[in-house]
């Protein structure tokens, strides 16, 4: 079954936007000519929410059409994939989907949607994923911490983003890694998680490096999952530089549509979109609030988004992960 389970995904990742675009049917007005809808997997008001009003308002500007921010949470990102993937393939609905879209279809017996049902736009930015503990645990360093864990197996706690999530997924490659025991504690986004954190009903957490980096003085951060050190928080080591090189599993933000929709159409968003996200107001913006501009093609988004699953293969195998 396991071996049907993956190769059945391989395949949708295969064709995921590729020999499944019709050809570029006659459309009756240039597009846009209507609202443009992003559908975000995360609650209003966190950073994805923020992002895309950022990218929105400016595409607003340049094609005088409005484009808006509609919040579908819940079920890791799920409901808001199934409800795109459903949508007319006219591009004027576009998914934002994160990590949890890949794993969704691993963890979940029915996510409700398929992976070939979508295509990715392209990539819109990376998120450097960090582990963060409560100042009060008295680890100030990675290493204090696994010291700390050792001596109370599965006594220490981790909050994420939700179960399945990126969060998730470098928490449990950092347990085991490190060989450590710690519980994971999901929660509907990341607000809540640090919330608890600095309440201290959880010793730590993983989540964007910027917010993890919004509370000094009750978070602090020890480490983040990406191959090298974010430029806004050049004080923040990465996880391979303190021993753990495995954990190298960076978040990130693309944008999809449904599979049929036509290629001049994901073109011009893709172009329009990776336009945007090179201006200096914009990049400057979104490297406050932790995300790294990131305009790749739709192939390259592809080719990212099948060495993440292969990622997510192996802890699910590992039996690190499960719903």
């Amino acid at each position: 079954m396991k071996f049907t389970r993956r190769q059945t995904l391989a395949a949708a990742l295969g064709s995921l936007g590729a020999g499944v675009l019709p050809r570029a049917q006659a459309q009756t007005q240039p597009f846009p000519s209507q609202v443009i809808k992003f559908v975000i997997p995360t609650p209003a008001g966190g950073d994805h929410d923020t992002m895309m009003r950022i990218i929105g308002q400016k595409l607003t500007d340049a094609w005088g059409q409005p484009c808006i921010v509609e919040s579908r949470s819940g079920a890791s990102g799920a409901i808001a994939a199934a409800t795109v993937s459903q949508a007319p393939a006219d591009g004027y609905t576009v998914l934002i989907g994160y990590s949890a879209l890949l794993s969704n279809t691993v963890l979940m017996p029915k996510p409700g949607y398929r992976l070939e049902d979508l295509q990715p736009v392209g990539m819109l930015a990376l998120t450097p994923i960090a582990f963060g503990a409560r100042e009060s645990l008295g680890a100030s360093t990675l290493k204090q911490y696994v010291a700390l864990a050792k001596t109370r197996p599965g006594k220490l706690s981790y909050g994420s983003y939700g179960p399945g999530s990126g969060g998730h997924f470098v928490g449990e490659l950092f347990n085991m890694a490190a060989g450590i025991d710690t519980v994971h504690v999901p929660y509907k986004g990341q607000p809540p998680a640090l919330q608890d954190l600095i309440g201290g009903q959880i010793d730590a957490a993983v989540a964007s490096l910027g917010n993890v980096n919004r509370y000094p003085g009750k978070i602090k951060p020890l480490a983040v999952a990406s191959a090298t050190r974010f430029p806004s928080y050049p004080d923040v080591p990465t996880f391979a530089e303190l021993g753990y090189p495995e954990v190298d599993m960076p978040g990130w933000g693309a944008a999809f549509v449904p599979a049929k929709t036509p290629k001049a159409i994901v073109d011009k968003l893709n172009t329009e979109m990776g336009r945007i996200l090179v201006m200096p107001d914009v990049r400057a913006k979104l490297l406050e609030l932790g995300f790294e501009p990131a305009p790749w093609s739709p192939d390259k988004t592809r080719r990212f988004m099948k060495d993440q699953l292969a990622l997510t293969q192996k802890l699910i195998d590992a039996g690190r992960v499960k719903l």
